[in-house]
């Protein structure tokens, strides 16, 4: 391997661990969002207002982890062209389900928004793990 190909798999690797720390994080901020999911599912009154608040709040912190991820599989795929499904990494409930889930705390809307939560869970550990295979196979060049 020539010294130039050396410092492009050494470029791409740097931007694959970048992307794999970004996806990482977004799964956390989504694991956080789904568990304030379920509770919310089962609790109403105040509690339910507070639950639901509070996962949206964590839904609000998944999706700027999911941006940043976008930005950094970008990058990465700059290096590459093995990774795909950039696009899919996003969590979009809408505003007015937003709206509806905090304010009527209505069961179904709290199930509809965490299959979303579950949902946007799948692509990032597709993500995760596809991101973890070019990184051996760049790693063990």
């Amino acid at each position: 391997m020539t010294p130039e190909q050396r410092r492009e798999v050494n470029e791409a690797v740097l931007a694959g661990r970048c992307a794999l720390a970004s996806l990482e994080e977004a799964s956390e901020a989504l694991e956080s969002a789904s568990r304030w999911g379920a509770l919310d599912i089962f609790t109403g009154g105040l509690l339910g207002v507070a639950t639901s608040i509070a996962k949206h709040s964590r839904m609000g912190s998944a999706n700027e982890a999911l941006a940043a991820a976008r930005a950094d599989l970008r990058a990465f795929t700059r290096e590459l062209s093995d990774v795909s499904s950039i696009e899919e990494l996003r969590l979009d409930v809408g505003g007015l389900n937003v709206a509806i889930d905090i304010l009527l705390d209505n069961p179904l809307v709290d199930v509809y928004v965490q299959k979303k939560i579950d949902d946007a869970q799948d692509v990032v550990e597709a993500a995760i793990t596809a991101t973890r295979t070019v990184l051996r196979r760049l790693e063990a060049m």
